[in-house]
C-alpha cells in the first residue's frame, strides 16, 4: 500500500519525543536566526475503519522507527508500518475490541515486544507482528474511553487507569500471568474522558502517581493506589452538552519550576479552550488557570512536547466531531518557555482531527503528529519539517 501525499501547506497565518543533546542543537538550528516556527507537511498514511480510536505511535516491530496504532469501537484494532513518509503498510491487530476509544500500547507481559490494552481486553504481540495477528485476551477491565499506563502503586511496573462516564475510574494491577483476570481498584466516579492522554504524575511531590480528571485531581493517599482522596481543584470542562466534563490532560513541569503542572483541552464541544493550571504550591492545594486559546473547534486531542526545538514545550489540538467550521489542526508555540506567552500557529486546515498523537516518527530528531478522524477513515501523518528546512 502506497499512500499519497496530502497537499503541502504554504505558510500558516501567524504532541513524546526524547531527544539527546546533538538533536537539541540541531533542532536550534533548524529554527534559522529568525526564530521561524517549522513548517509541517501532510502525508496520508491510508483509509481505513471508522469511529476510531486507541491511537499510540510505537515501534510495534522493533525495526528502530514508529508505528501508528489504531482501532474502531468495539471492532478491529490496526497498525501501520512505518516505511517512509508517503508509505505505510496496515497490519492486522486484532478484533472485537472492547473498548470506546480507549487504548494503549506497551510491553504488558515483558517479552520485549509492545502489547496492546484496549479497555477489557489486551493483544499479545507475537513477536512477528508484520505476519501474524495479535492473540486477545480478556482482563476483566472495563471498556473505557481513557486507558493510561502509569504505575500506580510504585513497584517499578505499569498498570493501567481506565475511566468511563457509565462505570467510574479506576487502575488495575496486572497479575505475574497477564492472562488472567487484573486487580480492580476503583479511584472514584468518572466523566466520558478526562484522563488520556498524560493524566497521571506525582501533582504534590510526595513521589508517587496521581490522576487528572477534568475538573479534579485524585491524591494516592497510600502511595499504594489502595486509598484516594478527590480534590475539586479544576473550574474547566463544558458542564452541558452530550459528554460534560469531557477534557485532555497531561501532567508536566510547564514552567520549568520543578513542580508538576496541568494542561488541559476542553473536547466534546463546539468551542473549546485550552489552558494550563500552574502548581502555585508545588503540592496541588493551590492551582492558577492561564487560558492559552479560546476557540471554535472541538479539541479532542492533545499533545505536549517541543515542536521547534527552543528547549520548552508546546501545545497540540485540533478540530473534531463536533467542529462547525473549518476544522483546523494548532500549535500553541510558548513563546517566552515559561507558559506566560504564547503564539498560535495553524499547521494544518481541512482535516479532521482526533485522538492524535505526537512523537518523532521518521527519526530525524524533530517531534510529528498522527491523527485520524472520528466520522471517517482518513490517517494522516503531518511531518515536522524543521531538520528536512536545515538541510538535515
Amino acid at each position: 500500500m502506497n499512500p499519497k501525499p496530502c497537499p503541502r501547506l504554504g505558510r500558516f497565518h501567524s504532541k513524546a519525543a526524547g531527544l539527546g543533546l546533538a538533536a537539541l542543537a540541531a533542532l536550534l538550528c533548524a529554527r534559522g536566526a529568525a526564530g521561524e516556527f517549522p513548517a509541517f507537511r501532510c502525508h496520508e498514511i491510508g483509509k481505513c475503519g471508522d469511529k476510531m480510536g486507541q491511537t499510540s505511535l510505537v515501534d510495534v516491530d522493533r525495526d528502530g522507527d514508529l508505528d501508528w496504532v489504531v482501532g474502531c469501537r468495539g471492532g478491529e484494532v490496526w497498525w501501520f508500518e512505518f516505511k517512509a513518509p508517503d508509505e505505510w503498510v496496515r497490519h492486522k491487530i486484532g478484533g472485537k475490541a472492547e473498548t470506546d476509544v480507549g487504548g494503549t500500547t506497551f510491553d504488558v507481559n515483558g517479552d520485549g515486544w509492545v502489547d496492546q490494552v484496549s479497555g477489557a481486553v489486551w493483544y499479545r504481540n507475537p513477536g512477528e507482528p508484520r505476519t501474524k495477528e495479535f492473540t486477545r485476551h480478556p482482563n476483566g477491565a472495563i471498556s473505557t474511553h481513557d486507558n493510561v499506563a502509569a504505575d500506580m502503586d510504585g513497584d517499578g511496573k505499569l498498570d493501567i487507569v481506565a475511566m468511563s462516564d457509565k462505570a467510574g475510574l479506576f487502575w488495575y494491577k496486572i497479575p505475574p500471568d497477564p492472562t488472567g483476570k487484573w486487580l480492580a481498584h476503583k479511584i472514584g466516579s468518572g466523566v466520558h474522558g478526562g484522563v488520556a492522554p498524560r493524566g497521571v504524575g506525582d501533582l504534590d511531590g510526595d513521589g508517587d502517581n496521581d490522576i487528572v480528571r477534568s475538573n479534579a485531581w485524585f491524591e494516592n493517599k497510600d502511595g499504594k493506589g489502595t486509598a484516594w482522596v478527590e480534590h475539586k481543584a479544576f473550574d474547566f470542562g463544558n458542564p452541558r452538552g452530550p459528554y460534560p466534563f469531557t477534557t485532555k490532560a497531561w501532567v508536566l513541569d510547564l514552567d520549568g519550576d520543578g513542580d508538576r503542572d496541568v494542561v488541559m483541552a476542553e473536547a466534546d464541544c463546539e468551542r473549546s479552550r485550552v489552558a494550563w493550571f500552574e502548581n502555585a504550591d508545588g503540592r496541588g492545594g493551590v492551582w492558577k488557570m492561564h487560558l492559552i486559546a479560546q476557540t471554535d473547534q472541538d479539541l479532542h486531542s492533545l499533545a505536549v512536547a517541543d515542536f521547534d526545538g527552543d528547549g520548552a514545550p508546546d501545545v497540540f489540538s485540533g478540530g473534531g466531531p463536533l467542529t462547525k467550521t473549518m476544522h483546523k489542526w494548532f500549535i500553541w508555540e510558548n513563546a517566552d518557555g515559561k507558559g506566560g506567552s504564547w503564539k498560535e500557529h495553524v499547521v494544518l486546515e481541512g482535516k479532521r482531527c482526533h485522538e492524535a498523537v505526537a512523537a518523532d516518527i521518521d527519526g530525524d530528531g524533530d517531534v510529528d503528529i498522527c491523527s485520524k478522524p472520528w466520522n471517517g477513515n482518513l490517517h494522516v501523518f503531518l511531518e515536522n519539517l524543521a531538520r528536512t528546512k536545515a538541510g538535515k
